[in-house]
């Protein structure tokens, strides 16, 4: 399971245990849950679990080493206990399943590191009345789409209740195929700020003066800072802040959710986006509003980037014709009263590669997501690649460096011994063009084979 079973020991960092006053001569070795938050739990015994073996393809590994062809990536359970070349493993020894990936690739699993899975889906929507069971069964088919585009890991920032938590569980007990998900709790917001509008983002529609289930609303530094402790007290493996906010107010938060080892993320403008950059934050979202000096922020701080440039381009270019949204920007929207610029979009995420900001994959698709993804998972890879990344930069982004931005680096992003089994194989070399990893065969997560289209059509595991 994913966070429920982890044999892989991590050395627990002094980063966790400060809040504690835990030592480093006192620090110890034990198997802890595979997300964000280090539960400890008991340890798995891994002699006993399925052996699955992929022959023949060649590797590229997401380490930045030279494929390997005639690769051979052998899982034990959920974890990869051998990826490299045949010549060097003893495949007579092994009794499991073996896949045959002969001209195929084999590449770790992608990562999106902004979906919402309570978005509001289908191009009906507006007829049906919302509620947590119904973003549930949205959550679902999104669950699936994000399959069938080769993600293995998503992260939710911004659910309605524990909706996005359910969805984990429900994944990590098997009862449904997905990706691993990781969950941010509600959207921490000020009075009257982003997610506390009465007014609809895009729309203009007049929305309820009852605060959303999506939104925790905070004031003054120590009432965000008890937002945040409410978040964790969810099991939120990130917290999710948004703008407007105070200094104060946004360093006590990012100050609370470091204390306790959790990560923090923001949706900003302007200069919220620099206050949250010199409080520490650990990534941003959306390029909105930007100028070089924030990105020279983000650079002398180390702050991290998922730019969601899709999101922007199809409100600028074709708006979402089924929620009655135009093109051309946002409307009646106090919180994003500024223009949406895609062109001015690439050029701070050009500016953010150059210098040296890391830079992940998000989609964030607010309407239509029910006939835009998973394809907008790949207008995001291509628009990254506009933006001044080359292929390999852009395949870094969905694999290493979406895995690093999520603080799992140890767990996910590559294909080596110990790591999770988080595997995507595909027809073409997503390195000659990234748009290839559209070319999807089969799909691993968490060990087990999710789709299969090796032989040109789905089938059995």
């Amino acid at each position: 399971m994913f966070a429920m079973k982890n044999t892989f020991s991590v050395i627990v960092s002094i980063f966790l245990f400060a809040a504690a006053g835990i030592s480093a001569a006192e620090t110890t070795t034990f198997t802890t849950t595979d997300d964000t938050r280090r539960v400890p739990v008991p340890p798995h015994d891994y002699s006993q679990d399925p052996l699955l073996v992929l022959q023949g393809g060649t590797l590229i590994d997401g380490t930045g080493s030279q494929p390997i062809t005639d690769a051979v990536v052998v899982l034990r359970g959920d974890r990869i206990s051998y990826a490299g070349g045949s010549t060097e493993f003893d495949l007579t020894a092994m009794d499991g399943q073996v896949i045959d990936t002969s001209g195929l690739y084999i590449v770790p699993g992608l990562i999106d590191l902004h979906v919402h899975f309570t978005q509001q889906r289908g191009m009906d929507f507006s007829r049906y009345r919302n509620s947590d069971a119904a973003a549930a069964i949205r959550g679902v088919l999104l669950l699936g789409q994000l399959a069938d585009a080769g993600v293995t890991t998503v992260r939710d920032v911004g659910t309605a209740n524990d909706v996005a938590l359910r969805l984990k569980e429900a994944v990590e007990r098997r009862m449904v195929d997905g990706p691993r998900v990781l969950w941010s709790g509600k959207l921490i917001a000020a009075r009257g700020g982003h997610a506390d509008e009465i007014t609809s983002t895009a729309t203009g529609r007049a929305k309820s003066l009852a605060t959303s289930s999506r939104t925790r609303v905070a004031t003054g530094p120590w009432d965000w800072r008890l937002a945040v402790r409410e978040q964790i007290r969810m099991h939120a493996d990130w917290i999710k802040l948004t703008s407007p906010y105070t200094r104060e107010e946004v360093a006590a938060a990012v100050d609370e959710a470091h204390m306790q080892g959790i990560p923090v993320t923001v949706d900003s403008f302007g200069k919220y986006t620099e206050w949250a950059s010199d409080a520490g934050i650990d990534s941003i979202e959306h390029p909105l509003n930007m100028n070089e000096q924030i990105i020279a922020a983000m650079a002398r701080n180390g702050t991290d980037f998922v730019p969601t440039l899709t999101a922007f381009y199809n409100v600028e270019k074709t708006g979402y014709p089924s929620a009655g949204i135009p093109s051309g920007g946002f409307f009646f929207t106090f919180a994003r009263r500024f223009p949406v610029s895609h062109q001015q979009h690439l050029e701070m995420v050009g500016l953010a590669h150059k210098a040296g900001i890391r830079i992940g994959v998000g989609s964030d698709i607010p309407f239509e997501n029910d006939v835009r993804y998973p394809q907008d998972y790949y207008v995001e890879l291509g628009l990254l690649k506009d933006a001044g990344l080359s292929d390999e930069d852009v395949f870094a982004s969905a694999t290493r460096v979406g895995a690093e931005i999520l603080k799992m680096e140890d767990k996910l992003g590559t294909l080596e011994a110990g790591k999770l089994a988080d595997i995507l194989v595909v027809g073409r070399n997503p390195l000659e063009d990234i748009q290839n990893l559209q070319d999807v065969k089969l799909v691993i997560a968490d060990g087990r084979v999710i789709r299969n289209f090796v032989n040109g059509k789905e089938g059995n595991n």
